[in-house]
């Protein structure tokens, strides 16, 4: 997150009144207060004033891009086009016949017997396999298994998509840990007796004090470069998602309260549309099929056979023509296993149906009540702590211009107000996670076209 140029400058000598809103929070500068105390932005006024600047930023990053981006670079996406591709070439094969046998034969039968010798052509024999209501059984078979890859192929999307947000907020988390490590850097640094910081009153600073603003000043500077290490690894994670260059320019946009879940009764009576149901459910479709196409299996196909032979009758050679139909007996095998194999995948099938329609309904009301949770442990973090704290620190700062508190009480002050600013970013990164893991519960995409019918 950058800092507007503009805003910096009309902060440079001024001083900033915070209202308790920390979301919707505008600075409200007063010309007549000494410049020492303008330090920092909130990281609220971060949230609410830099979206729009931030869109028009090359390198940054909306939620939704970084998923189209996954899309398309995802190999995932590419083995699940294969993976359909596969079945519409096993659709197409499944719906075509056997393909005929034809039989020449040359002896010298002939010439023996009619005393001409020589070898002639004696027989020509076609055969064709009927099939019957096989291939129809198959080609069932086929296209369940086709709708069940159509499916998986939406399922994938709907992974990456929540690989994608969880990159993302991390991303943003980072960012926004970031600038609170610099904010209470820059704090510190305005502190009496820091280099640079000037003051209106002449203040004696006791041993304690300056030793407990020394340690101080480190821990923010400590805390800046743990800062900038972990968004660092969250970039390196971030530019692997989306297979960017290692040097790429690569910023999120700012964090901001997730919207308000669906109802949980409307989520669940959509939840058989689900790609994961409807692609196990299609699976049972086509091991439910097989049963049928695994019966017409266990013999093999009737062959309609039409033979032209040639032969001596009545002392001269004759053409005889004929037709036959070659039917195998199951006497001694009759491929009981085929049909029980086929019947064993079906119920294991229909059992793996009922076992992802339980752990999908599981998952759907986990994910909806960690989302509610999670908003309503930030609103009421943001009501109860972030705002009281953020009254606190402005208060400790009038009280220590005019000399009535002294440098402990605003330091604590200060370090309360940013502590209720890190509690209330980490809980806004929780509901986001949650409002990913939600989507994809419910089978519901970000991306036009990709959502659940």
């Amino acid at each position: 997150m950058v800092f507007h140029a503009s805003l910096l400058t009309l902060c440079r000598g001024l001083r900033t009144d915070r209202k308790p809103s920390v979301v919707k929070q505008k600075a409200v500068f007063h010309k007549s207060v000494a410049a020492k105390t303008c330090r920092w932005l909130p990281v609220a006024l971060l949230f609410a004033f830099l979206p729009s600047m931030a869109m028009a930023q090359p390198g940054t990053w909306t939620l939704e891009s970084a998923i189209r981006r996954a899309m398309e670079i995802a190999p995932e996406m590419r083995a699940a086009d294969a993976e359909v591709t596969a079945r519409e070439a096993e659709l197409t094969q499944a719906g075509n016949w056997p393909n005929p046998t034809i039989d020449l034969r040359a002896d010298d039968r002939l010439g023996q017997e009619d005393g001409r010798g020589g070898t002639d052509f004696t027989q020509f024999a076609l055969s064709q396999p009927l099939p019957l209501r096989r291939v129809s059984r198959e080609r069932a078979v086929a296209e369940a298994r086709l709708a069940g890859a159509g499916e998986g192929r939406r399922l994938r999307r709907l992974e990456l998509e929540r690989l994608a947000a969880q990159v993302f907020h991390e991303l943003q988390r980072a960012q926004a840990k970031l600038e609170l490590a610099r904010a209470r850097l820059k704090e510190t640094e305005s502190y009496p007796g820091a280099g640079g910081a000037r003051d209106r009153l002449v203040r004696y600073l006791a041993p304690l004090e300056r030793a407990r603003l020394a340690i101080l000043r480190e821990e923010a500077n400590q805390a800046v470069a743990a800062a900038e290490r972990e968004r660092e690894q969250a970039l390196i994670a971030f530019r692997a998602r989306l297979a960017l260059p290692a040097d790429a320019t690569a910023e999120a946009t700012p964090l901001a309260e997730s919207p308000a879940p669906s109802d949980i009764v409307a989520l669940e009576r959509s939840l058989e549309n689900h790609p994961l149901l409807a692609a196990v459910r299609k699976e049972q479709e086509a091991a439910e099929a097989n049963i049928v196409a695994a019966q017409s299996q266990r013999f093999a196909d009737p062959a309609l056979n039409l033979f032209r032979e040639r032969d001596v009758l009545a002392g001269g050679r004759r053409d005889v023509t004929g037709v036959g139909l070659s039917i195998q007996v199951p006497l001694w095998n009759t491929s009981p296993g085929v049909v029980d194999k086929a019947k064993a995948e079906a119920l294991r099938a229909r059992t793996e149906l009922d076992i992802a329609r339980r752990d999908a309904l599981t998952r759907l009301r986990r994910s909806h009540a960690e989302l509610t949770r999670a908003r309503v442990q930030a609103e009421r973090v943001r009501t109860n702590l972030l705002e009281p704290a953020q009254r606190l620190d402005e208060l400790a700062r009038r009280s220590f211009a005019a000399g009535e508190a002294n440098v402990l009480s605003l330091i604590d002050a200060a370090n309360s107000y940013f502590d209720a600013q890190a509690r209330y970013v980490e809980l806004l990164v929780q509901a986001q996670g949650a409002a990913a893991d939600l989507r994809f519960a419910a089978g519901q995409s970000l991306i036009a076209g990709e959502a659940t019918p």
